[in-house]
């Protein structure tokens, strides 16, 4: 029988064209955004009610995650269920329920609040008895900040007003623009600046990319060993990061490939949309390569089609990713069995401040998959992290997947004189390779 946890899941028979071993079965539940994930404004992403109720179909518990605290959790379920996405208000968690959750177990000392939100939050913290003042209060134990299309100076003021004389400011998330049919609104994020700005005040935020709106989550379902799926690197991504959760960045909203190259936390899957979640995507999970991975990574670039000589003498240099337990479609043999240890690898080499970013290589059943597109990322990230002021590279395949990254085509003349005259640019590229550069620092 497929599991399940009450309030979170609707169990529904699996697909048989379904991998043995999906992304989503590897976690003890899913917090899914939904702006960009689930639907983009009023149209249903085409993948997700499928995609979903398969993840349903092998009973792990998902939690939808937003940082909207203007809607109630039953006003999300109902607009999901006008989409085709099955879900109940129990398996909706807002800002504003998680901002409720996390003065819950302060509510003895904290008994009024003045609120710039609408009725999600609104609801959430009578529901906890905490009493919502009015402007003409002297004084309260909490300025709470949501999204309020309906803010005017005179609120602005006095949250300020009540901010100075002592009142614990609170917001339900710091996301400076709300995404309108019509373009970028002021969101959240832009009230509070305007109100930290009047009174030097901090805030305390709890939507993402902030804590308590994800032990928020781990709290309703129980979950250890989530992952996160969202289609922003600042948000969704990099609050993974900071609880240390896997995460599935979806390329169905507003994240593009190339951002990835400009992140500080990396997820641990890429994919084109939440259908991957069904499918056996192996983990990004790179780190430096160990002595015992030469024979694995020579193999590796070999299959690839580039040059393994000189390996061993770079390794200090060099990424991998641990090969994956994931199994095929319609097989019972891990694709580990007997092959490499590692699914991909790229090598940074430090050359007199510009990195050198050569021998990029994935399985081949991995391709595809993002992998080799997080391996470029993440020595990109290593190569900011390093101060270096530029990351170069010769390609004769793959100018067109580098450009998308960023990387712009030159010649070989206006490539930094140590990248110039390295043996690598002298003798192991032909004269046929494509000379590209990222400027880090622009």
């Amino acid at each position: 029988m497929p599991r399940t946890k009450a309030g979170l899941g609707h169990a529904t028979q699996p697909n048989a064209s379904w991998t043995d071993n999906p992304v989503a079965a590897r976690y003890d539940a899913l917090f899914v955004d939904l702006d960009g994930v689930v639907y983009r404004g009023d149209q249903a992403v085409a993948a997700a009610p499928e995609a979903l109720d398969g993840v349903r179909s092998l009973g792990i518990p998902v939690l939808f995650l937003t940082n909207n605290s203007s809607r109630t959790p039953a006003d999300v379920a109902t607009k999901l269920a006008g989409l085709g996405v099955r879900a109940s208000p129990e398996e909706v968690l807002t800002s504003g329920m998680a901002t409720a959750a996390m003065l819950r177990k302060e509510r003895p000392r904290l008994r009024t609040a003045f609120v710039i939100g609408e009725r999600g939050i609104r609801e959430a913290l009578e529901g906890i008895g905490i009493d919502l003042a009015d402007g003409g209060v002297e004084r309260t134990d909490l300025v709470v900040v949501g999204l309020d299309r309906g803010a005017d100076y005179d609120k602005l003021r006095v949250a300020s007003l009540l901010v100075e004389r002592g009142a614990r400011l609170v917001a339900t998330n710091s996301d400076v623009s709300y995404p309108a049919p019509d373009g970028l609104w002021p969101g959240a994020g832009a009230l509070l600046a305007a109100v930290t700005a009047t009174t030097g005040a901090t805030a305390t935020v709890v939507g993402k990319p902030a804590r308590p709106l994800f032990e928020a989550a781990a709290e309703m379902t129980g979950a250890t060993n989530p992952l996160v799926v969202g289609d922003r690197l600042d948000t969704d991504i990099e609050g993974a990061a900071r609880m240390g959760w896997d995460s599935m960045l979806v390329l169905s909203g507003a994240a593009r490939p190339v951002d990835l190259l400009n992140a500080s936390a990396l997820p641990t899957y890429v994919a084109q949309d939440i259908s991957a979640l069904l499918d056996d995507y192996p983990p990004a999970r790179f780190g430096p390569a160990a002595d015992s991975d030469a024979e694995d990574v020579a193999a590796l670039l070999v299959s690839a089609g580039l040059d393994a000589e000189g390996v061993s003498g770079r390794l200090d240099a060099t990424l991998v990713t641990p090969a994956a337990e994931t199994r095929p479609r319609g097989t019972g043999q891990p694709r580990g069995t007997g092959r490499s240890r590692i699914d991909a690898t790229a090598c940074l080499m430090d050359i007199g401040g510009v990195g050198l970013l050569r021998s990029v290589a994935v399985r081949e059943e991995f391709r595809g998959m993002g992998l080799g597109l997080l391996a470029v990322a993440e020595a990109v990230r290593r190569a900011r992290l390093a101060g270096m002021s530029q990351v170069a590279l010769f390609t004769e395949t793959a100018e067109s997947f580098f450009s998308r990254l960023g990387f712009r085509s030159v010649d070989r003349s206006a490539l930094p004189e140590g990248i110039r005259s390295s043996n690598h640019a002298a003798s192991e590229c032909a004269e046929s390779a494509v000379a590209m550069l990222l400027d880090l620092f622009s």
